[in-house]
């Protein structure tokens, strides 16, 4: 018999199964803890920024629990930083694959965002589950839907930025070291570990510029029912930021992908 000739979109999908359990064993490695120590590892992180700012900040969001509101934000913004430095370096750790006409630089960008995403996703939902069953504080999502297009804005909008600075780094090596300095000045300035309605009046209009900020606000308001809503603040300038991003992205992929598979 002569077997079905696949399609190009089937070829796709297995080859990207392939690469995401490639990467989640090169991530994992050979110890028998591995999966263990890579959830534990930035949910420890997490509980430990809850706590220490809880606890020496003593910062207190009106009608919400402080730890959770700082939670809501953390994970949220460790998972786009994090797929923009993995995509960043996506291409340089799978050059070796290249050889396969099958496997092209696009397919380690969408796997190795699927795996930060299905990673981040663990840990948020056990230390979620974690702080409502072991700390007693109210768990809830009160607008889902919201909450579901925010983290997509954001998961896109990171997507971009990984692929944008992927090809950046390919030219310009020198760049990695800025662009990883860089998240250390976002992390503080998009509003992760503070309420965006206390940052005074004359700031807040250079800080709406960061689209970050606008993701992580919404996927705020989408977790407290009573949540302070900042005039200048929403989702849509962060789509409209995200989607000029990924057209910005697939053309210089475009314009690029042959250099890619080059050393």
């Amino acid at each position: 018999m002569v077997a079905a000739k696949r399609s190009s979109g089937a070829i796709m999908m297995c080859v990207i199964f392939a690469l995401i359990l490639r990467e989640l064993q090169t991530r994992f490695g050979a110890r028998r803890m591995g999966a263990f120590w890579m959830v534990f590892e930035p949910m420890a992180h997490v509980l430990m920024m809850v706590s220490l700012v809880s606890l020496v900040r003593d910062i207190h969001a009106p009608a919400m629990d402080y730890p959770v509101f700082l939670l809501s934000g953390v994970v949220p913004f460790f998972l786009m930083r994090n797929i923009v430095l993995k995509l960043m370096e996506a291409v340089s750790a799978n050059q070796a694959l290249f050889a396969y006409p099958n496997i092209k630089p696009f397919d380690t960008f969408v796997a190795r965002a699927v795996v930060e995403l299905a990673l981040f996703s663990c840990v948020y939902l056990i230390t979620l589950a974690a702080m409502g069953i072991w700390l007693d504080y109210e768990i809830a999502v009160h607008r889902p839907l919201r909450w579901m297009a925010s983290l997509a804005v954001g998961v896109a909008l990171s997507f971009a930025l990984g692929m944008i600075c992927c090809m950046a780094v390919h030219v310009m090596p020198n760049l990695k070291t800025f662009i990883k300095l860089s998240f250390m000045l976002l992390y503080l300035i998009s509003g992760v570990v503070f309420p965006v309605w206390a940052v005074p009046a004359h700031f807040l209009p250079w800080l709406t510029w960061n689209p970050f900020v606008h993701v992580i606000d919404s996927l705020r308001a989408s977790v407290f029912q009573h949540y302070p809503e900042v005039t200048g603040i929403g989702l849509g300038y962060a789509a409209a930021v995200s989607l000029l991003a990924l057209w910005t992205a697939l053309m210089l992929y475009r314009i690029q992908r042959r250099g890619l598979l080059a050393l």
